[in-house]
């Protein structure tokens, strides 16, 4: 009896599929899909089959790509990073839509490659081949010269166009959450001249800084000029007005010690010199 009801659970163990945290179940049914998203848990699966999709981040490589800007230049090499997410609720329907276009989730790792993490995606060809178109109709908009000082622009651009384009046919069920460039490489000798237009710019800008450092540094001893001038002349005015000062006690003591005349001062004034 024990070993009859070990089977039973093993049996019962066996038909169950279990669905983990970050992912989600698509039910099939005789090859029929259900609509309706399993979440995580434990599904009795003996008599249909569940299919798991992650939900989570997924980073998606492009490189080797050759666009032509703007001022009609072939780029070399643009090389970036998609990051998206599926939609749980609208994972019944891509896989519905898009059964053949089924993968194996890559991940970057610390040494730059990257390696396959045993979650499934459904739909992640879609999402290339958008994100290939979108990375030409973007960097069409924006000059060589001047690219790579431009990289959040330019994300930005790619992303814009590429969930548009994901929303014509699926919306609500693709969300771009990030994009990264990696790599933007013109022809040799546009990099060659982007290298000289740069040193070009950093010595304008020096000398520039320099021009603005003795235009302060003249005012400055502008200043200082005008300032010991002013000074200069409140001395020189108080000089004047001392000798004045000074040349009239002279005179009137000579003229009392001559003792013919008497000399009379205003009232409260102390007299300079002691009359006899």
């Amino acid at each position: 009896m024990r070993q009859l009801g070990s089977l039973v659970l093993i049996a019962f163990l066996g038909g169950c599929t279990q669905i983990d945290t970050g992912n989600v179940g698509v039910e099939r049914t005789l090859g029929n899909v259900k609509q309706q998203t399993l979440g995580p848990g434990v599904y009795f699966s003996m008599f249909k089959t569940v299919d798991e999709f992650t939900a989570k981040e997924i980073p998606l490589q492009i490189q080797n790509l050759r666009p032509k800007s703007r001022d009609n230049l072939t780029m070399t090499d643009v090389d970036l990073d998609v990051y998206f997410k599926v939609n749980p609720g609208k994972m019944a329907v891509l896989f519905t839509k898009y059964q053949g276009d089924v993968s194996r989730v890559m991940k970057p790792h610390e040494d730059g490659s990257f390696r396959e993490t045993g979650d499934e995606v459904v739909g992640m060809g879609r999402v290339l081949r958008e994100a290939r178109e979108a990375v030409y109709r973007a960097v069409a908009t924006f000059d060589a010269t001047t690219m790579h000082l431009k990289r959040d622009e330019i994300a930005n651009a790619v992303r814009d166009v590429l969930q548009r384009e994901l929303n014509k046919t699926d919306p609500e069920c693709f969300e771009i959450t990030n994009i990264n460039v990696r790599s933007l490489v013109t022809d040799p000798a546009l990099e060659s001249a982007i290298r000289d237009r740069a040193k070009v710019d950093q010595e304008i800008e020096a000398k520039r800084k320099q021009g603005e450092l003795a235009k302060v540094e003249a005012e400055r001893r502008q200043i200082e000029a005008e300032g010991e001038a002013r000074a200069n002349r409140i001395i020189a005015d108080s000089l004047t007005s001392t000798l004045m000062r000074a040349r009239e006690i002279e005179a009137m003591s000579k003229f009392a010690g001559s003792g013919t005349h008497t000399v009379i001062l205003p009232s409260g004034v102390q007299p300079l010199v002691q009359l006899k």
